[in-house]
């Protein structure tokens, strides 16, 4: 076999290689307004959060608590998890559609390059930087948490390491169900504002209406909305499945999921919306 047929085989497998999820890494990292908001909405929010905080508690220590508390970090956390899952799709949709609103599509499948690996080189590439950041401002959070917090009263326990790390898992997780979701969204419609708006109605409307709904004869039907899975494996250091509405804050009230359910709830989306994105990709015409 001669190394121009060893290239076409690379070439045309379903694996991107590393050079090609490069160079889909480079294509967002290029996009300096989408760098810059994912930033503020993952390093810089709590960043500012937690200076307020110290700042207040600084000028008023007996009125304003330490910015360590432990409601802070659940709110710090809970508040990551909602604009987190926002950014996610808006980076997701844009990592689907970039080739299409950039003209560049024909020229992909020109090369020869398989249409599966254009596709899944964008998951690795996207969540690279999503996650890094998150974690980097996951990351202040947890130092202030651990380093200052004041004397608790009794019944506050400040987040263990272990507690720290099963949320910041549990952020991520959910910052990877918005950005896969986003991607096979946007690949799905070849465009990303209606996604993004789609997502975004998702997330801070309709999955807080279906976790506080009581409807007996619709229970299954309630579950099998992601919002639901991911607020009852939500850590109890993040206040244990409350999330962020309009109105405030509402608290899951639906029976308890048995493992399997939550892994397929969660499995699905994330493989579900994978697999449109991708058949769309292999299907679109050039």
């Amino acid at each position: 076999m001669t190394a121009r047929s060893l290239a076409a085989d690379r070439r045309t497998s379903w694996v991107p290689p590393l050079p090609l999820i490069g160079v889909k890494f480079l294509e967002l990292r290029k996009r300096r307004i989408l760098m810059i908001v994912t930033t503020l909405f993952t390093v810089a929010l709590p960043v500012i959060w937690y200076a307020i905080r110290l700042i207040y508690h600084a000028s008023d220590p007996a009125h304003y608590a330490s910015a360590g508390e432990p409601d802070a970090f659940a709110a710090v956390g809970t508040v990551m998890d909602e604009f987190g899952f926002i950014i996610a799709t808006v980076l997701g949709a844009t990592a689907g559609t970039g080739d299409l609103t950039d003209g560049m599509f024909r020229h992909l499948v020109s090369t020869g390059r398989s249409r599966l690996a254009l596709y899944l080189a964008r998951i690795p590439a996207g969540l690279a930087i999503l996650l890094s950041l998150a974690a980097a401002g996951f990351t202040v959070a947890c130092l202030v948490t651990a380093l200052a917090h004041s004397p608790l009263t009794v019944g506050e326990v400040t987040p263990s390491a272990g507690a720290m790390a099963r949320s910041g898992l549990w952020l991520e997780l959910d910052l990877v169900i918005g950005y896969t979701v986003g991607l096979g969204l946007g690949s799905l419609m070849g465009q990303r504002t209606i996604p993004v708006i789609l997502l975004i109605v998702l997330e801070i409307i309709i999955t807080p209406r279906v976790i506080t709904a009581h409807l007996p004869h619709l229970i299954n039907g309630q579950r099998l909305f992601v919002g639901v899975a991911m607020a009852q494996l939500k850590p109890a250091a993040l206040a244990g499945g409350t999330v962020i509405t309009p109105q405030g804050g509402v608290t899951a009230h639906l029976p308890p999921m048995p493992t399997w359910a939550l892994i397929t709830v969660v499995a699905g989306w994330i493989i579900g919306w994978s697999a449109i994105g991708a058949w769309k990709m292999i299907t679109r015409d050039a």
